[in-house]
C-alpha cells in the first residue's frame, strides 16, 4: 500500500491516481535487466602480431615434425625389408617371376601352384604343370662342394629307392654349372633332379612326370632355363 502525498489517503501500490483527490502518481521507474555479455568467454585477439600464426607454429617446430617423418619412413622401410623373402610377379609374356632370396626362375602364369609336402625341405614350394607334371623347387645350404659331389649323392639315393639311372650328368643353365639326373620309379613313372649350387646354397627342382618326355618337354627346360641366381 502506499499514500497519497496530497491528502494521505491509502491506495494500493499500483493506483495510477488517488481515490480520494484524484492526485496522479509518478509512474515507477522500470530497471532494465542486466544482459549477459555473449562475448563475455571469447578470446581476445591480439592484432598488434604478437599472436602466433599457425605457418610460424610449424616453422618453431619443424625440427620435431621432421623427426616424426624421419621415423615414419625408417618404420616403412623396416617393414618392407623384414617382409617375406619371397615374390611372384608377372610379366608381359605370360609368364610368372618368382624371386627367392638371390635365386629366380620364370614359369608359365598357367601352371597353378599346388598343395604338396615335403618333410625334407619344409619351406619348399609345387606346381602343376602340364600332362600332369608336377614341379617342386627348393633351396637349402649345403654342405656339397661340387655337382660332382651332388651327382653322386643323386645316385645313391637312387639305389636305395629301388630306381633305375636314366640320366646323370652335368649341365649347364645360364653360364651356371648343374647337375640334372633322372630317375625312373619303381612304378615306370620319371623324376628329375637339377640342382645349381652357389656360395654353399643348393637350389633344387624336382620334376616328377608319368612319362619321360613330361620331365624334359619343352615347357620344363623353358623354365629351366630361366634359373640364375
Amino acid at each position: 500500500m502506499k499514500k497519497c502525498p496530497e491528502c494521505g489517503n491509502p491506495s494500493y501500490d499500483g493506483a495510477p491516481v488517488c481515490g480520494n483527490c484524484g492526485y496522479k502518481f509518478p509512474k515507477p521507474k522500470v530497471k532494465a535487466p542486466v544482459q549477459e555479455n555473449i562475448f563475455e568467454d571469447r578470446p581476445i585477439i591480439d592484432k598488434s602480431g604478437n599472436e602466433e600464426s599457425t605457418l610460424q607454429i610449424i616453422k618453431d617446430n619443424k625440427i620435431v615434425i621432421g623427426a616424426i617423418l624421419l621415423i615414419t619412413l625408417i618404420v616403412i622401410g623396416i617393414i618392407i625389408a623384414t617382409g617375406p623373402s619371397n615374390d611372384t610377379t608377372t610379366d608381359v609374356n605370360g609368364f610368372n617371376k618368382y624371386s627367392d632370396a638371390n635365386f629366380t626362375f620364370s614359369y608359365p602364369s598357367a601352371w597353378n601352384e599346388a598343395n604338396g609336402t615335403d618333410e625334407l625341405h619344409s619351406g619348399a614350394i609345387f606346381f602343376e604343370g602340364s600332362n600332369g607334371t608336377e614341379i617342386e623347387y627348393y633351396n637349402v645350404t649345403s654342405d656339397f662342394s661340387s655337382i660332382s659331389e651332388i651327382n653322386t649323392q643323386r645316385a645313391s639315393a637312387a639305389q636305395g629307392s629301388n630306381a633305375n639311372i636314366n640320366t646323370i650328368q652335368s649341365i649347364e643353365i645360364n653360364g651356371q654349372n648343374a647337375s640334372d639326373v633322372i630317375l625312373e620309379n619303381s612304378d615306370g613313372s620319371f623324376t628329375r633332379y637339377v640342382s645349381l649350387l652357389n656360395n654353399g646354397n643348393l637350389y633344387a627342382f624336382k620334376i616328377d612326370g608319368k612319362t619321360i618326355g613330361d620331365v624334359t618337354s619343352g615347357e620344363i627346360e623353358s623354365v629351366l632355363q630361366t634359373a640364375k641366381y
